[in-house]
């Protein structure tokens, strides 16, 4: 079955997408903080560095002391090559005091909620202005925004030197519907790197927000698969963000109060 007929039977891009289809990965790395990351085989570790494959391609590396070898090599025994990737949130790992909360897939989570999954998205545009392009929910559709440079460059610069020191490299930072507004464009292949990268943007503005104070007052933030479908837009306060490094909202609960479709 191809991805774009399932993006359209569930109505979710790249998120849903990915509840049906079969895995883009067939290594699953366990960080300390109890997150994921999928690879397409193991990482190799030189000096403090982990250096990983991600399923598109691109390499990059996280410090090795993330990493939960023993939670690793234990899941993979048994999970390599085996099923669909599904959504984890990031919980602590287990230790005997504390239990990891079971995965659940994003489509439940809308379901406990009371919601209803967005139907389905246009094909994405040639760009127009900004305010005359609305998604059906009368939103700005971040898609079609003309890609311009963000300004002053420092700051965008320095949001992907963020996002690239977290492990998430494939980030574009242009301008957004405001002045004070940087569009952060990430580029994600699984359901668990959607969530990943909306948390570690809501890291990124609180970040921004010291480094450049009274600069960015939000992140027009896009979710993309590497086919350019829609994985989710928001914009995403530094005020959104504090709740949800704070864990005062969880990930997927956030996900579902705040896209904009």
């Amino acid at each position: 079955m191809r991805r774009s007929n399932i993006l359209r039977r569930v109505g979710l891009s790249a998120l849903v997408a990915l509840l049906a289809a079969g895995p883009l990965a067939a290594y699953t790395i366990y960080l300390k903080d109890g997150s994921t990351v999928q690879a397409k085989g193991k990482y190799r570790i030189e000096g403090t560095r982990a250096y990983i494959l991600l399923p598109n391609g691109t390499q990059t590396f996280i410090d090795a002391r993330e990493i939960d070898v023993k939670r690793t090599d234990a899941a993979n025994k048994s999970d390599y090559g085996g099923n669909a990737v599904i959504l984890q949130e990031a919980t602590p790992p287990a230790d005997g005091t504390q239990t990891i909360a079971p995965k659940a897939r994003l489509s439940d989570v809308i379901a406990k909620r009371g919601a209803e999954l967005p139907g389905p998205q246009r094909d994405p545009v040639k760009a127009t202005p900004a305010e005359s392009v609305k998604t059906k929910s009368g939103n700005s559709d971040f898609t079609t925004i003309p890609r311009r440079s963000y300004e002053p460059a420092e700051i965008a610069n320095e949001i992907r030197q963020f996002f690239l020191g977290q492990g998430v490299p494939e980030v574009t930072v242009f301008a957004g519907t405001q002045p004070s507004h940087p569009l952060v464009q990430v580029t994600v292949s699984t359901e668990s790197g959607v969530f990943r990268g909306l948390a570690v943007g809501a890291n990124a503005i609180l970040h921004i927000r010291d480094r450049f104070p009274g600069k960015v007052d939000a992140f027009d933030l896009l979710l993309v698969t590497p086919a350019n479908e829609r994985g989710g837009q928001f914009v995403l306060t530094p005020e959104m963000a504090s709740d949800l490094v704070a864990k005062k909202v969880q990930l997927a609960a956030f996900f579902v109060e705040n896209v904009q479709f």
